[in-house]
């Protein structure tokens, strides 16, 4: 045979093998997540009671991007779509339309997609917001079949007195998946105002205090900030500072929500007492903006606009930085 036959004979075999690897490929992922579409709830709690198993509840909306995400590559993953089509009874329910608005209300949707596991009694046991990779979401989706790594089942261990380092880093990860920002932050004061004061400038309890510790009110936080300058010897200025803004921005965006949904407005004025006594007398600039910002939201959100108006007219006598967003976002 020729050099040319041969080589043509070779090219034909690795277009077959291409091909049929294609095909193969092609056929190996052609299963996907079977849900039930907006099927009324009460039916689908029945239904997964008596099988004993749990929902797989895929809280959406037709706009959402990161949902298209996942139901276009995740939920057609074939190891995932054969994990759950086992595993769960699963429901996706678009939540503006039809019963969506009212299971909103109920579990507290907030943010898209918000994937949920709820047992037949209708508790929710475990709780993911937000895309993942298939890896890290298959990783996550199996925490709900063990109630030791369960959003639920930490909460009944830390609510009972396991305040270990293991079980309270692994209930505020849970949270932080979860999207339950403001019970991360009650677990993240419990666990950090436990412990010894010096320890909290260790690099270990510095990197948890950043991801976690977000309460002006928590005496670990108060530490922190008395030790600023070590912290950033430490760690960085930059990085330091930032915390520390981030934390007050989030004080002040929280009492800003809770004076425009009157809810929880109690415990965020606390905080922003908090975050008053803590600033008081800090010549820092970045202090006395997140200051000004705090008072400015206090204004706007019981309005006492003569007051609003007339902290910028000072900070304007004083020649003080004023910008735009600065002054018309604590009143928007």
């Amino acid at each position: 045979m020729g050099l040319y036959n041969t080589c043509k004979m070779n090219k034909l075999l690795m277009t077959v093998i291409v091909g049929t690897a294609m095909l193969t490929t092609a056929k190996a992922q052609s299963r996907e997540i079977n849900f039930e579409h907006d099927a009324p709830f009460k039916e689908v709690l029945a239904d997964a009671k008596k099988q004993n198993k749990l929902i797989f509840f895929d809280a959406y909306t037709s706009w959402c991007g990161p949902c298209k995400v996942m139901a276009n590559t995740v939920f057609k993953t074939d190891s995932i779509a054969d994990f759950f089509n086992q595993t769960f009874v699963n429901l996706k329910v678009d939540m503006e339309k039809g019963e969506g608005p009212k299971l909103k209300d109920r579990f507290g949707v907030t943010a898209y997609p918000t994937l949920m596991f709820i047992d037949g009694d209708g508790n929710v046991v475990h709780k993911i917001v937000g895309s993942a990779p298939a890896g890290e979401f298959m990783a996550e989706s199996r925490k709900a079949l063990n109630p030791e790594k369960t959003v639920a089942g930490l909460e009944k261990k830390f609510n009972g007195g396991d305040h270990s380092a293991e079980t309270a880093i692994a209930y505020m990860t849970a949270l932080e998946t979860a999207y339950e920002h403001t019970k991360m932050g009650e677990v993240a004061k419990v666990y950090f105002d436990a412990l010894p004061q010096a320890s909290l400038l260790e690099e270990k309890n510095w990197e948890l205090e950043k991801r976690f510790l977000y309460d002006v009110s928590s005496k670990a936080f108060n530490y922190l900030y008395s030790k600023s300058n070590e912290l950033r010897t430490l760690y960085g200025k930059g990085k330091v500072d930032m915390y520390f803004s981030r934390v007050f921005g989030n004080t002040i965006g929280a009492l800003k929500r809770a004076y425009a949904s009157k809810t929880n407005l109690d415990v965020e004025k606390n905080k922003a007492k908090a975050m008053e006594e803590l600033l008081a007398g800090s010549q820092d600039p970045a202090a006395l903006r997140s200051l000004t910002s705090l008072h400015l939201t206090q204004f706007a959100g019981t309005n006492q606009w003569d007051k609003y108006c007339g902290l910028i007219d000072n900070m304007l006598k004083q020649d003080q930085k004023v910008d735009s967003y600065s002054v018309l976002w604590p009143a928007m």
